[in-house]
């Protein structure tokens, strides 16, 4: 298990924005990635694709528009975007303010960290003409519940939605609620979007809060709990284990 933060990862060029790798290949991660990103207004996350990785992002701040093509979809604050592994996307900050954003990619895209994502206008991929977009927007504080949890559990990216390689949870507890998260199969990414947090592991004892990331690898055990009067929101990715 490592506890990381999103304000502590390395910088990639990717547009005008700016981009950082928080978990990935480079520190360990061998089956999925998060990046940290922040837009301002007219600021451009170019139009790329994965290959044969899927993709999800998380909106923490702010707003942007999803692109393909000429086509350009808004979203703000508490929307998560799915995009299939080939799926030409890309977001722009057609607001008057900073966007924040978080991504998850699995498995890794190392061409991204590479800068081949990052060519010029005349280079970047466009949707063939006709094409039917397979990108899923959804609401994270509305996906499908999870019964049996303590608080708040809602599915928003998953096998069921179509995901063949990552999955997201939307998590909201109170405080003094608490879980256990018993030997996990394939490697896992919580990140705290607000509130403090209580961590125990084999590892040792951590007293997280917002902006921190909890990565475990597959076998990691930890007992999470709410800590202190504010609500604690968590955003909970993983690798779909084969």
């Amino acid at each position: 298990m490592e506890i990381l933060n999103l304000e502590k990862g390395i910088f990639f060029q990717m547009g005008k924005g700016q981009n950082w790798r928080v978990v990935h290949p480079d520190m360990g991660a061998e089956q999925i990635t998060l990046n940290h990103s922040k837009h301002d207004a007219g600021h451009e996350f170019p139009q790329h694709t994965h290959g044969n990785t899927e993709d999800v992002f998380v909106i923490l701040d702010g707003g942007v528009s999803v692109r393909q093509g000429e086509i350009y979809t808004p979203v703000n604050a508490g929307d998560a975007v799915f995009v299939p592994a080939g799926e030409v996307h890309g977001t722009v900050n057609t607001t008057d303010k900073q966007a924040r954003l978080i991504s998850f990619q699995a498995p890794p895209d190392m061409a991204l960290y590479r800068g081949e994502r990052n060519v010029t206008p005349n280079q970047r991929p466009k949707p063939q003409s006709g094409h039917i977009s397979s990108v899923q927007i959804s609401s994270i504080s509305k996906g499908g519940p999870i019964f049996g949890k303590p608080g708040n559990w809602r599915s928003v990216v998953s096998k069921d939605r179509g995901a063949k390689q990552l999955a997201l949870n939307y998590i909201e507890m109170n405080s003094g609620m608490s879980f256990d998260r018993q030997a996990a199969k394939s490697e896992e990414i919580y990140v705290l979007a607000t509130g403090k947090a209580e961590v125990h592991s084999d590892d040792g004892d951590y007293s997280l809060e917002k902006n921190d990331v909890i990565f475990l690898k597959p076998g990691d055990n930890i007992s999470l709990s709410c800590h202190g009067s504010e609500q604690l929101f968590l955003i909970h990715c993983w690798a779909q284990p084969k």
